[in-house]
């Protein structure tokens, strides 16, 4: 059984990273060429060796036979009769076009060599156990020579055996070319399996790459987008594309749908908690009201106010989530944040905090003002809310790249790992004393989250820990 170390050794260890599916497909078509062919090779290579060898063996059976005639046996054992009047240039040739004549004892001595056997080292012998006429290959000062030795028989009796014997370097020259081939072809067929087996698996899984694509540019606002499609295949990765399409309208419908629910639930009780305000108010200003009433009637006046500000909360962010290309203009966002931040310097200077800001001037982006400034409202709210007095707030504006950033850090309470995962969830607010302590609804930051995709950004939220401060962070495309 695992213990917690392990598996928690387990969880932080690194991930190996692996190869993409198109580069092991053609790793498997190269493995795959590499071995049929190499397979190929080894066989062809060792029946090309077999008939170079058996044509060679031809040629000393040849010249063996011319040679019989000639071998006559003596009181000391076989011998040439008339040898040296042939006058053959084969066996008076040293080197590659030469043959190699020998006259050898039962026990091995040389009886007789040929003229071309002058001037080498004596040739090794490989006879035979038995006196039965064979073929061995060995070398002789550096290259292949191949021996046929062939038994010879006087009445019956074993006297001896001729040698014929030659020079393999044309055979040995052949195979080392014929497997200089075979490696260039298998070298170059299996760079042109893997390239060509890489380009297919792209092509093929380019379907996969386009799922990725649409799954990646999904957001609230672009539900529509789709997985394109070619009418004309229908293959795996077709039906794939049409199941991912399937499962997005669905989405898309409930989305919709959670969405209509939303905005249609605040606005019908937005009315409702109007009148119950109006009845309130009308109550406690009756002189017939006890001094325990009107504290309860206050109560119940402070939770509709609660109640109408989580609706009207829920009524932005539905707004939000409808935004349009249309409601976008271009518009310097240092000066839209300059404007908003100027409405909470009363507010700081009352709670004895001091808001710093650095705003770079030209930072145009598309946006819609009123929605963005709802960003900045509650990032700012948020900072002043969450920190002590004295504690700075820095405000700044830049443009990175081809991106517009803004940044509020504050000097506050902070939070942990746990809560950076939620800071952005409708109605979360972190179980903390500090935070329970202070109003909200917890739909601040997601309607800031909400506010920000729809632009196109993203939102991120960092913090050292509790009582650390904390910075947020919203980026958008510049203009």
């Amino acid at each position: 059984m695992n213990s917690p170390a392990d598996l928690s050794a387990r969880r932080t260890a690194p991930k190996r990273r692996a190869w993409s599916i198109s580069m092991r497909i053609a790793s498997w078509y190269a493995v795959s060429i590499l071995i049929l062919l190499t397979g190929f090779a080894g066989v062809t290579y060792v029946a090309f060796q077999r008939s170079l060898e058996g044509d060679f063996d031809q040629h000393l059976l040849h010249e063996l036979n011319v040679l019989l005639p000639l071998v006559e046996f003596g009181a000391e054992g076989p011998e040439f009769r008339r040898f040296e009047a042939m006058r053959t240039v084969a066996y008076q040739t040293d080197g590659v076009f030469g043959t190699y004549v020998r006259l050898l004892s039962p026990e091995g001595d040389v009886l007789y060599a040929s003229p071309n056997h002058q001037g080498h080292d004596p040739l090794l012998l490989a006879l035979p156990a038995t006196h039965v006429e064979s073929v061995a290959s060995k070398d002789w000062q550096g290259s292949p020579v191949r021996s046929h030795y062939h038994p010879l028989f006087d009445q019956g009796e074993f006297v001896g055996w001729l040698e014929v014997a030659g020079f393999e370097w044309s055979l040995d020259q052949e195979l080392r070319r014929l497997a200089g081939t075979f490696a260039i072809g298998i070298l170059v067929s299996v760079l042109l399996a893997m390239g060509g087996g890489y380009l297919l698996a792209r092509r093929s899984l380019r379907p996969v790459s386009q799922i990725t694509a649409v799954a990646n540019r999904l957001h609230a606002s672009e539900l529509d987008t789709r997985v394109p499609r070619d009418p004309d295949v229908q293959d795996e990765l077709t039906h794939l594309a049409d199941t991912i399409n399937a499962l997005l309208d669905r989405i898309q419908a409930s989305f919709h749908r959670e969405r209509r629910f939303s905005a249609n639930a605040a606005h019908e009780l937005v009315t409702p908690l109007a009148a119950m305000r109006g009845e309130v108010e009308l109550a406690l200003r009756g002189s017939e009201v006890s001094p325990d009433l009107a504290t309860r009637l206050q109560t119940v006046l402070e939770d509709i106010d609660r109640m109408t500000a989580i609706v009207r909360s829920l009524l932005q962010l539905s707004s939000v989530e409808r935004l349009e290309a249309s409601d976008l203009a271009r518009e310097d966002v240092s000066e839209l944040v300059g404007a908003h931040l100027a409405r909470f310097s009363d507010r700081a200077a009352v709670e004895g905090r001091e808001i710093l800001s650095d705003l770079e001037p030209g930072a145009f982006a598309p946006v819609a003002a009123d929605k963005f400034g709802r960003v900045v409202d509650v990032l700012l709210d948020n900072a002043l809310k969450y920190s002590g007095p004295g504690d700075p707030i820095t405000v700044s504006v830049s443009r990175k790249g081809n991106r517009v950033r803004l940044e509020v850090a504050d000097q506050g309470i902070g939070f942990g790992p746990e809560e950076a995962a939620h800071l952005f969830d409708r109605f979360y607010r972190a179980n903390s004393a500090a935070v329970q302590a202070l109003p909200g609804s917890g739909l601040g930051l997601a309607i800031a989250l909400a506010v920000v995709e729809a632009h196109g950004g993203v939102a991120e939220a960092h913090s050292a820990g509790p009582d650390q401060g904390a910075l947020f962070r919203a980026e958008i495309p510049a203009a």
